[in-house]
């Protein structure tokens, strides 16, 4: 009876079938094998259509996020003058005005540039070298303007205001790493900032607070170097945790180490996850690792996630090594048991 009834059911799910597709065909009870292949052809066609439809929706929608988030996180420079401009941009191999663009507009364009490649010729740069030169040209100009501001051409910038935040920097510190929700993530990015930037500041006053003999030293100006190029180096990691954009790998690395900085005051432990983050404990593969059909039972661990972040780029390699200057200088501003410190050159 089973096989009766499943019978019944196949022949009538065929012939509702055919009314269907005597219907849609028009109606004819004799029907061609072409207007088959026909209606389905055209069936075939509107749904790619539809298909081509929504792609180019979503692809809108993403460009049109990424031009946001450009503007976001470009902002203009009004500090720059029009000959660096026309500098930067020769170095680029970039004209120098398109046609029909204003100054604003190619100060702009070279902004994005920078933006988007930072590094022109990587490895091929001396940073030190460029920051002192910066420095340099900085005071050079001080000195030929002159004015009010004599006493203190010698000073780097310094944002002095998120100097008074640190007892709100510490408590958020504790909820670092919390969960993996979404406002969670927000919320972590946004401390790990404010921590990079209270370094920077208690870094920068720490250099203008000395007298105007020592500024103006060699060893005053190559301290005030090492700091211009730190806050170069950093700028991306600071875009990328003010965007919220950072990697996740990164991130619970870093977040692991501003705890052990700001709570345990461990900067052994901070030291040793650094050093996990930039170098890797991944085992590297030794002789042969596939000789056969079986795989050797240690080879499976030279291909885990811990892999040397420091190797992936040269702009992520400036980041996390500027990072670690700024853990030098935790120590400094935080000392804590000896036992628990990294030995480091005092300023």
């Amino acid at each position: 009876m089973d096989a009766l009834a499943k019978l019944k059911e196949e022949l009538a799910r065929k012939r509702k079938q055919a009314e269907e597709l005597v219907q849609n065909v028009g109606g004819k009870k004799m029907i061609r094998r072409a207007d088959i292949l026909a209606k389905e052809e055209k069936e075939y066609m509107e749904k790619q259509a539809l298909k081509k439809k929504k792609q180019k929706e979503e692809d809108d929608a993403a460009q049109a996020s990424s031009s946001t988030e450009s503007k976001l996180d470009v902002a203009d420079d009004d500090t720059l003058t029009r000959e660096e401009v026309i500098r930067r941009l020769r170095v680029r191999a970039q004209p120098i005005t398109l046609f029909g663009e204003a100054e604003a507009d190619s100060r702009m364009r070279l902004i994005k540039l920078e933006y988007d490649q930072p590094e022109l010729n990587e490895g091929w740069n001396n940073d030190l070298a460029s920051a002192m030169r910066d420095v340099d040209n900085d005071l050079v100009k001080d000195v030929i303007e002159g004015g009010a501001n004599d006493k203190r051409k010698f000073d780097v910038q310094a944002n002095k205001a998120i100097l008074e935040e640190w007892d709100l920097i510490e408590k958020a510190s504790i909820l670092l790493g919390a969960s993996d929700e979404l406002q969670d993530v927000y919320r972590d990015c946004d401390t790990m900032n404010k921590f990079l930037k209270y370094l920077l500041a208690r870094w920068a006053q720490q250099l203008n607070d000395r007298d105007e003999e020592e500024k103006k030293s060699v060893q005053g100006k190559y301290q005030a170097s090492i700091y211009k190029q730190t806050c170069t180096n950093i700028k991306v990691l600071q875009n990328s945790l003010d965007a919220h954009t950072i990697n996740n790998d990164i991130r619970h690395h870093l977040m692991k180490i501003i705890r052990l900085l700001i709570i345990d005051r461990d900067y052994i432990q901070a030291n040793n996850a650094y050093m996990e983050m930039a170098i890797g404990n991944a085992p590297w593969p030794v002789g042969v690792t596939r000789s056969g059909l079986h795989q050797r039972p240690g080879s499976a661990k030279a291909y885990v996630s811990n892999i040397a972040h420091v190797l992936n780029d040269e702009t992520q390699r400036k980041y996390i090594q500027a990072f670690k200057r700024l853990m030098t200088r935790c120590q400094e501003y935080f000392p804590t048991d000896p036992s628990k410190c990294v030995d480091f050159v005092r300023a």
